[in-house]
């Protein structure tokens, strides 16, 4: 298929691991320009080389905290002054920096979550919404998730903000549609690396010394048993290449009827 991403410039937060890296591929192997954001410079650089690899016709690396606004307008310029425009953001960056019953958080835990899984989105598309508007075109992609649609027992924040997520795209939807810019969202569900021995960045939640699973105290540690659903399909896993696939395809030619959208690549794990 030809997806007109060809010389397109796509910014893809938290490429820097699992879902984010195979989405910054995924856009490389059609020839995209590639800005690759995320904090890890050595997690970075590896995937500006794997995106050059891959065939983007140019990468570049884009370290910013997405939580930070400051940086993010910092990273706009950047980007801007490198390549002039934009076509595709994917605001990808999401997580949770605890886990536990909602009775036992505390608010600085939720003003955690909402920031990482729902503010940074919010900053980067006010940052790069208006290039999109001026020149009438552009696609919006967010990564949500399925615990934004079933809810995840003890990730409620993390649940909430990814809930978010999917009303925010609805909605941008209607209000840039007229300037010709489409808003869609991923609603993935138990995604692993399609290599796995891929190494994670140092600020993922699966780093498997820094990252929030492996510093679990083992009480809490028993609640992540209890978080997993099983879909109807005999795979329990979807890989990272899949939501990479499907990022390419709502930010191609093909897609550019659709818009407010969210595409579940779930196994069936909504109605099962």
């Amino acid at each position: 298929m030809e997806t007109g991403l060809a010389g397109r410039v796509v910014v893809v937060t938290g490429a820097t691991a699992n879902i984010g890296r195979a989405i910054a591929v995924a856009f490389a192997a059609e020839g995209a320009r590639l800005v690759v954001v995320g904090r890890d410079d050595e997690a970075g650089a590896v995937v500006v080389k794997q995106a050059l690899a891959a065939g983007a016709q140019a990468a570049i690396w884009g370290r910013c905290d997405v939580t930070d606004y400051e940086q993010v307008k910092a990273l706009r310029g950047a980007v801007l002054e490198a390549f002039s425009t934009v076509g595709v953001l994917v605001n990808n960056v999401g997580g949770n920096v605890d886990l536990g019953p909602f009775a036992q958080s505390e608010p600085d835990q939720w003003r955690a979550d909402i920031d990482l899984t729902l503010m940074s989105a919010l900053y980067c598309t006010r940052q790069f919404l208006p290039d999109m508007i001026e020149r009438r075109q552009g696609r919006i992609i967010n990564i949500g998730s399925m615990s934004g649609e079933i809810g995840d027992p003890y990730l409620a924040i993390y649940s909430a903000a990814k809930a978010g997520l999917h009303g925010f795209s609805r909605v941008l939807a209607a209000e840039v549609g007229e300037y010709g810019v489409t808003v869609n969202a991923i609603a993935p569900y138990a995604t692993r690396a399609d290599d796995p021995g891929e190494a994670p960045s140092s600020g993922s939640r699966y780093h498997p010394t820094r990252g929030v699973f492996a510093t679990l105290s083992p009480d809490k540690a028993a609640y992540r048993g209890k978080i997993f659903k099983e879909g109807v399909l005999p795979e329990k896993w979807a890989k990272a290449s899949q939501i990479g696939q499907a990022a390419v395809y709502l930010a191609s030619d093909a897609a550019g009827f659709i818009t407010g959208e969210l595409l579940h690549i779930d196994g069936g794990v909504r109605w099962a």
